[in-house]
């Protein structure tokens, strides 16, 4: 009988802890969840082929980070358009919208999207992490709430001629006999404003080192044509041009480009390719053909802290852009509890401010900190390189051993 009342006992206690776990949890607010917008051009009616395949990697990116996040963000994503006012819909749509607010922005996929959008961000106080465009200026003059995560074209100019490059290393390279010739440097990039404005800077770097400027010139960003694309290479090899650095955010344009340089060059005679980022960084590029015999210019992805699935820098840049979401939006959270019914314009401010603040060792791109204008101030770069294979990456010194016998070649050998 004793037992018997023990027994009770303990399942009526058992029954009213249950109950209490039951109705504390039921008291308990749901954790919130917070709406990322997204801007891509993965869908897009507008944007051409090159750039659908960026937005398709960034999304790659973006899922892999929407289920590493558990729960907290919610993604909406939207297609870029090449038409200002369809953007300015599109943002104002998400800024505007309650059901569920969107408390910062992600994107664009373009450099003429991003730029737009960051523009709107800014107009509507709504914070915007910049994933992978490499325009150089992305960011409004008065920018405060735009912050980029990718490496501008100036920068890869900067790292390649301040770093590899340098007048030091390239007269380290020729024998100093009779058939030794200084450096000739080919810049041919999109024409687009966002490709001139590199292509200046990458004018500038390779001046302060001396090295000459052998051809100048740009051709289309989405169809570069062919009959152009052999006057340039005539060009480039009537001025004896050693190296040639190639601005072009559009796969396909890569590729064009690539493929026509190889039909007009004898092998033995060609000037080195050097791809920056933007088309030649894609997984469309990486995996062709025109990849081999290319170095490839990128920002830097620390590949030890990336997921699987994360092949290209865009995916890499893309899950970035939502882990640093994700903390600016739980450290805001944080802040905020203190605070009675803090309403979406408190939300927003606070996770302007915590990207602002923000200091991390990011997944995928490393060790991330932003200055006043909301740049990354923590850029890397690393080189591809492919010789029959998929490209894989290499010492910046392969990069000089190429150009060292280009530089002393006997003319009549």
């Amino acid at each position: 009988m004793k037992d018997f009342f023990k027994q009770c006992k303990f399942s009526i206690l058992t029954m009213v802890v249950t109950w209490s776990v039951l109705l504390i949890t039921a008291c308990q607010p749901p954790q919130a969840s917070y709406t990322l917008g997204l801007l891509s051009a993965v869908d897009s009616q507008s944007l051409s082929a090159g750039s659908q395949v960026l937005g398709a990697e960034q999304k790659t990116g973006y899922e892999l980070a929407g289920k590493a996040v558990d729960g907290l963000l919610r993604l909406s994503l939207e297609s870029e358009s090449t038409l200002p006012d369809e953007v300015q819909v599109t943002v104002r749509g998400m800024v505007e919208d309650t059901n569920p607010p969107v408390v910062a922005l992600v994107g664009a996929t373009t450099n003429a999207g991003t730029t737009r959008t960051a523009a709107l961000a800014n107009f509507f106080n709504l914070p915007m992490v910049v994933p992978s465009a490499i325009g150089d200026n992305l960011l409004p003059s008065n920018n405060l709430w735009a912050f980029r995560l990718s490496a501008p074209g100036s920068a890869h100019a900067a790292y390649l001629f301040d770093t590899v490059l340098t007048r030091q290393a390239i007269s380290s390279l020729t024998t100093g006999d009779e058939f030794s010739v200084p450096l000739s440097l080919g810049i041919f990039y999109e024409q687009n404003t966002f490709g001139e404005s590199t292509a200046v800077e990458t004018a500038k770097y390779a001046m302060v080192q001396e090295i000459e400027i052998g051809y100048y010139g740009h051709f289309d960003p989405d169809e570069p044509d062919k009959a152009r694309l052999v006057q340039a290479f005539s060009a480039m090899q009537e001025a004896g041009v050693h190296l040639v650095y190639i601005v072009a955010s559009n796969p396909d344009a890569a590729q064009i480009i690539v493929s026509a340089f190889r039909e007009f060059f004898v092998p033995g005679d060609a000037p080195l390719l050097l791809g920056q980022s933007g088309g030649f960084a894609s997984h469309q590029f990486l995996q062709s053909p025109e990849a081999s015999g290319v170095f490839i210019l990128r920002q830097q992805i620390v590949t030890d802290r990336c997921p699987d699935g994360v092949e290209t820098l865009a995916e890499a840049q893309a899950y970035a852009a939502i882990q640093l979401l994700n903390f600016s939006i739980e450290q805001s959270r944080d802040q905020l509890g203190a605070k009675d019914n803090p309403t979406l314009t408190d939300q927003r401010e606070a996770v302007r401010d915590n990207l602002k603040a923000s200091s991390l060792n990011l997944p995928c791109l490393g060790l991330t900190s932003f200055d006043n204008s909301g740049q990354n101030k923590n850029l890397q770069f690393e080189f591809l390189y492919a010789e029959n294979t998929a490209p894989r990456l290499i010492a910046a010194e392969r990069l000089t051993e190429a150009l060292a016998p280009k530089l002393n070649r006997d003319p009549f050998e």
